[in-house]
């Protein structure tokens, strides 16, 4: 169903070339920075949605929330590397098949690259970072401007 008052693009989030400086009102974000890839990545993205807009909702998991999301599995994202990667060849996990070998358990862990409070403040240093809590813990962080 299309909407004559929404224009709905597909592009990276690490470069919008395409677009000019405050090209949209708002730019909105729901979970994906944590998909982006690696740190460098994560500031591309996040340098490239301050530029593009005034005003920005940009919201992620919080990686000290004990349940990780994506998984479906309270702390596996605060175990060793070499664990998780037992673990997800061990079994499917959340959204994630089972992994059959090493590389594919290894692709699995780099597919969400959950941030904490200060890494969020530091993608977005000209916006307030608000938690979104749940039973007192912080559940995601948003950044807003």
């Amino acid at each position: 169903m299309t909407d004559p008052h929404f224009t709905s693009l597909a592009g990276d989030a690490c470069n919008l070339k395409e677009h000019a400086d405050n090209s949209f009102d708002l730019a909105y974000s729901n979970s994906v920075i944590e998909h982006v890839g690696q740190w460098s990545n994560q500031k591309r993205m996040a340098a490239e949605t301050r530029r593009v807009a005034p005003r920005h909702f940009i919201q992620t998991p919080n990686y000290w929330f004990p349940l990780e999301p994506h998984f479906r599995t309270p702390f596996i994202h605060w175990l060793p590397r070499p664990w998780r990667a037992l673990i997800v060849q061990a079994k499917a996990c959340g959204f994630y098949p089972k992994a059959a070998n090493a590389d594919e358990a290894n692709a699995i862990l780099q597919d969400a690259i959950l941030l904490n409070a200060p890494s969020m403040a530091a993608l977005f240093p000209d916006s307030t970072i608000v938690k979104e809590r749940v039973a007192g813990l912080t559940k995601s962080l948003i950044a807003v401007r």
